[in-house]
C-alpha cells in the first residue's frame, strides 16, 4: 500500500491507483489515464517493482481505476471533489462552489495515504482522533432524527475508563454505570470502542437502537475488523445488561473497492468507508469542520499539495 508523496507500483490495486490519481489531480489540477499510464511506466523503469509490464496491462489497470472512481462519484452523492471528463478519462478538480463534503473527502484521502503512525498530527490536531469526532457525527446523522452520539475513545487508566462508562450509561439511560464487581483493572486493549450512537424514545425506557463503532485511519485495518464485540464489552464493563445488543459499526478512511466489500463488511458490521462517511456529512458541526479544515490544510502544505 503506497503512502503519499510516494507512488504505487504499476501492479497496485484499482483503489490504490484511484487514490493516486486523485492526489495527482489535487496536486496538479488535473490528470488523465494516458498521463497516469505514462507515469506508471516510468515508475517501473525506476525499479518500483520487478520487471516491466506490457503497455496493455498498465492501460487495463488504469481503466479499472477510473471505473473505481466512477463508483465513488455515485457513492459520495454530491461530495466527490473531482470530475471525470470523457473521452480520455481526464480527472479534474471540481469547479463547483464551496462544498464542505469535498473538504472532508480530501481529509479522508490524506488520512488514508499519509503515514498515520508518525505523520498524524498537523495544526496541533491529531488526525486519527479527528476521525472519531467526525464518525460520531456521521453515526448520529445516519441514525436519523433525534439520534444522539458521543466519542468514547480508549483510556488505559481505570479511573478514566470508569468515568467514560458512567457517562455513557448516563447519556444512554441504560447500563447503570461501570460494573461494581471486583475484577482486573481495564487495559487499553479492553476498549476498542471509539464512538457510540443511540436513539431514545420519549418514554426514556430501556430498549432502543444503540450502535458501537470503531474507527481506523490508514490502510492497515483488516486485522482489527472483529476486535470490537459490543455484547462482550457490555458484559464486562456495564453494571446491567443492555436490553438490545448494540449494532456494530466500523469507520475507515479508505475507499473500499466493491471486490472487497462483502468480506470486509461481513467481518466489520455496519461499514462506513470514505464514501459512506462523505454521504452522511450533510450536517457536520462547524467545530468539526474547522478542525478538518485546519488539519487538511496543514497536512497538504507539508506533503506537496495545495491548500484544499
Amino acid at each position: 500500500m503506497f503512502k503519499w508523496p510516494g507512488a504505487p507500483s504499476a501492479r497496485a490495486s484499482e483503489h490504490e491507483l484511484a487514490d493516486y490519481a486523485e492526489l495527482i489531480c489535487w496536486q496538479q489540477g488535473s490528470t488523465s489515464s494516458t498521463a497516469l499510464s505514462r507515469l506508471l511506466g516510468r515508475l517501473e523503469d525506476n525499479d518500483y517493482s520487478g520487471g516491466v509490464p506490457e503497455e496493455e496491462t498498465i492501460d487495463t489497470d488504469v481503466e479499472e481505476s477510473y471505473t473505481e472512481i466512477e463508483q465513488r462519484v455515485i457513492a459520495c452523492r454530491d461530495g466527490y471533489p473531482f470530475k471525470i471528463m470523457k473521452p480520455g478519462y481526464t480527472l479534474r478538480a471540481s469547479q463547483e462552489g464551496e462544498n464542505h463534503k469535498h473538504l472532508i473527502y480530501k481529509y479522508l484521502l490524506l488520512a488514508t495515504r499519509l503515514h498515520m503512525d508518525n505523520n498524524r498530527c498537523h495544526a496541533d490536531i491529531d488526525g486519527a482522533l479527528l476521525l472519531e469526532e467526525l464518525s460520531a457525527e456521521v453515526a448520529r446523522e445516519y441514525l436519523g432524527a433525534r439520534a444522539e452520539s458521543l466519542v468514547f475513545g480508549t483510556a488505559a487508566e481505570e479511573s478514566g475508563f470508569r468515568e467514560k462508562i458512567d457517562e455513557l450509561c448516563k447519556q444512554m439511560k441504560e447500563g447503570d454505570g461501570f460494573v461494581s464487581r471486583v475484577r482486573t483493572p481495564p487495559r487499553e486493549q479492553d476498549g476498542k470502542l471509539d464512538v457510540v450512537g443511540w436513539k431514545h424514545f420519549t418514554d426514556n425506557l430501556p430498549g432502543k437502537l444503540i450502535a458501537f463503532g470503531q474507527c481506523k485511519t490508514g490502510t492497515n485495518y483488516k486485522s482489527t475488523l472483529t476486535q470490537l464485540q459490543p455484547d462482550s464489552f457490555c458484559r464486562k464493563w456495564l453494571q446491567s445488561p443492555l436490553v438490545i445488543n448494540p449494532v456494530r459499526m466500523f469507520f475507515v478512511s479508505e475507499a473500499l473497492p466493491r471486490s472487497d466489500w462483502y468480506n470486509v463488511s461481513s467481518d466489520a458490521g455496519l461499514l462506513f468507508d470514505r464514501c459512506r462517511i462523505v454521504d452522511f456529512c450533510d450536517n457536520i458541526s462547524t467545530e468539526i469542520l474547522a478542525k478538518v479544515t485546519a488539519w487538511t490544510a496543514a497536512a497538504a502544505e507539508a506533503t506537496e499539495l495545495p491548500s484544499p
